[in-house]
């Protein structure tokens, strides 16, 4: 219920929001038209739609980033004085700096300067309404009276869980201990569980949630029972669920209409899936193309030096495991393979990797690729096809996977990358199979589609810049 409240009040913000960018531009259209001359300004229909309509879209991304349209959506007053004059300061530098791309000077300033500050009066009076009605609402007579049941750690964690989430009105009467008393500040311990008809009648209670510890005994079915009889609301919070999970923890999905409790191995969900896929598919189409533009002199290049093929191929892991044949350019001699094993002793590498700044093994065009990275080019055949990403981890080899250890293979949790964290963090300089491991996580943990972007920016500059290259 909570949950698909805020989605319903999202979804008003946002229509609100909206209907303030529209209203504002008209009446700032009307006021500039009374303060000027109106035989002199004007606006072509089609330039003040276009205006209308991108501070919508804009503004609806920049609210959203700041934080209004997420669980906890009514922040103080100044709290929301301070992000309202930031968001229409970042709609309206977007607006003017979107005019000088299309060198569209006929603008008038007033007129954004009436519209900005119509915008902000608009988001302002929203926010304020907000306000009001949840402040209002907390204190209605209509209001849920819930209490929690469980131990103390569990209990503090839902406790503060809807002190962070908002909704149409609900207050926290207390809490029953499933054990040994325990005292929360601001949730009063009222007895344990089995007082809980007693409580019930004595403190006017409309939800009951348990967050019972798996190893501690309680009969569930003779507390629903009794909430049940009693007409009660109750909710259940799963034995499995840690307070200590944090974004790794247990999630309420389903499977057609079976409900389905989840723990997902990466952050990443569909939505962000769905968008990583497109900036591989884009990205990857760029990538091929150049592949495509530079083959032909790398391949006289490298047939000129050495015999064997243009392309180098093998076998890599990708993601949880798969095995795919991963391209570059060839910058070894043919047979480099082979003499692997005699320059193990020489290996600057610590861990499960392979390392040797000045590898005998590779030629003088080989040593150009790599300094320039466009040995990597072929590898976007791989993400065309969906082996690799864009972005990603470092795509290990066969037996560097046969020796991690199970912390290790996580890093294998998500498909590897042309580029990631190792590429733009110097990776000529690092010489501990650990930190690969590390900067590897740190993706994985803290996956953002924007970071994805960053990442590939950051790519571009290390090349152009030679920083780090092998």
């Amino acid at each position: 219920m909570y949950k698909e409240q805020v989605y319903v009040t999202t979804n008003v913000a946002l229509v609100l929001d909206g209907m303030v960018i529209i209203l504002a531009g008209y009446a700032a259209y009307y006021l500039r038209w009374l303060l000027g001359d109106s035989a002199e300004w004007g606006m072509e229909g089609g330039m003040f739609i276009s205006i209308v309509m991108s501070l919508m879209f804009v503004n609806c991304y920049v609210l959203g980033q700041l934080g209004f349209y997420a669980s906890d959506f009514n922040p103080p007053f100044r709290v929301a004085l301070r992000k309202v004059v930031l968001a229409v300061a970042i709609d309206f530098s977007l607006v003017t700096l979107g005019m000088f791309f299309i060198k569209e000077d006929t603008l008038s300033r007033l007129f954004l300067g009436i519209y900005a500050g119509l915008v902000f009066v608009g988001l302002m009076v929203v926010r304020a309404l907000f306000y009001h009605f949840f402040r209002h609402s907390a204190n209605a007579y209509g209001m849920r009276r819930i209490l929690l049941i469980g131990s103390s750690d569990r209990v503090r964690s839902v406790f503060d869980a809807f002190q962070r989430q908002k909704s149409w009105g609900h207050t926290l009467v207390g809490s029953l201990a499933a054990g040994s008393l325990f005292e929360i500040e601001g949730l009063p311990c009222l007895g344990t569980a089995e007082d809980l008809p007693r409580i019930i009648a004595e403190k006017d209670i409309d939800e009951v949630v348990f967050t019972v510890p798996g190893n501690v005994p309680f009969d569930f079915p003779a507390y629903l029972d009794v909430c049940k009889e009693m007409g009660l609301t109750c909710r259940i919070v799963p034995a499995m669920f840690a307070p200590d999970d944090g974004r790794w923890g247990l999630q309420v999905d389903s499977i057609d209409n079976i409900p389905a409790l989840s723990i997902y191995g990466t952050t990443i969900n569909a939505s962000g899936l769905f968008y990583k896929r497109l900036l591989d598919l884009i990205g990857g189409a760029v990538g091929f193309a150049l592949f495509c533009l530079m083959y032909l002199p790398i391949a006289l290049a490298i047939k000129l030096e050495s015999p064997g093929p243009v392309l180098f191929s093998q076998v890599r892991v990708g993601q949880n495991n798969r095995k795919f044949l991963l391209y570059k350019f060839r910058s070894m001699y043919a047979d480099a393979e082979e003499h692997k094993q005699e320059l193990m002793g020489q290996n600057e590498m610590e861990g499960h990797m392979f390392k040797m700044k000045d590898d005998p093994r590779v030629t003088r065009v080989g040593r150009f690729l790599r300094k320039t990275s466009l040995d990597e080019f072929p590898q976007f055949i791989n993400v065309i096809r969906g082996e690799m990403s864009l972005v990603g981890t470092r795509p290990p080899t066969v037996d560097e996977v046969s020796h991690y250890t199970k912390a290790e293979r996580r890093r294998i949790s998500m498909k590897p990358g042309v580029t990631g964290l190792w590429q733009v963090s110097g990776r000529n300089e690092i010489n501990d199979f650990a930190d690969v491991v590390r900067l590897d996580l740190e993706y994985i943990d803290g996956w953002r589609f924007f970071h994805d972007i960053e990442i590939v920016f950051k790519t571009i500059w290390v090349i152009f810049t030679k920083h780090g290259a092998s």
